[in-house]
């Protein structure tokens, strides 16, 4: 009996996190995005809201991960693209940053596209099926440009910063 009581608390106590985690994450952001969404979103990043309730953590090594959320609509169909950038050198490497970008799919569940080292983005004036291709900025001289092939984003091709810097990048 106690067992049963104390999973029911357990499942009580991470939804009740994930709603005062959403709030936090989405602290200051304009944007039409739903309740359930921001929730759906804050589940789907794999975030958790620190015991004092300050700050956003990785769920790999409990750190704080500095989230910074971006809104944008990408393609212009009304329905708004979250940029997510985040990180530690837990979860991020020496780069110290994570970038997710996270698209409302057929199902109308938001899914994570990049969720991958990154320090920034840039939209470029190319497009393909309506949304533009995203160069992804970070350390080195070599960036990826990433197109959107109807479903989602995908390496399309390397950018070099300066003259050889993709040389030797496969």
């Amino acid at each position: 009996m106690i067992f049963a009581i104390l999973a029911v608390v357990a499942m009580f106590s991470s939804s009740v996190m994930a709603a005062e985690g959403y709030e936090l994450l989405f602290h200051g952001t304009t944007s039409k995005l739903t309740k359930a969404e921001k929730q759906q979103i804050f589940k789907v990043l794999g975030f958790r809201l620190s015991k004092d309730k300050k700050f956003i953590t990785d769920e790999t090594c409990g750190d704080d991960v500095h989230p910074n959320v971006k809104i944008d609509d990408l393609n212009g169909d009304g329905i708004e693209e979250v940029f997510v950038t985040w990180g530690n050198t837990c979860t991020s490497g020496m780069a110290g940053q994570t970038i997710s970008l996270l698209i409302k799919g057929a199902s109308g569940r938001y899914i994570d596209n990049l969720g991958f080292t990154a320090n920034e983005y840039e939209k470029l004036s190319t497009r393909n099926k309506g949304f533009p291709d995203l160069k992804l900025l970070g350390p080195g001289f070599c960036h990826q440009v990433w197109r959107w092939n109807g479903k989602k984003y995908q390496h399309f091709r390397d950018e070099p910063e300066v003259k050889g810097g993709c040389d030797g990048v496969k």
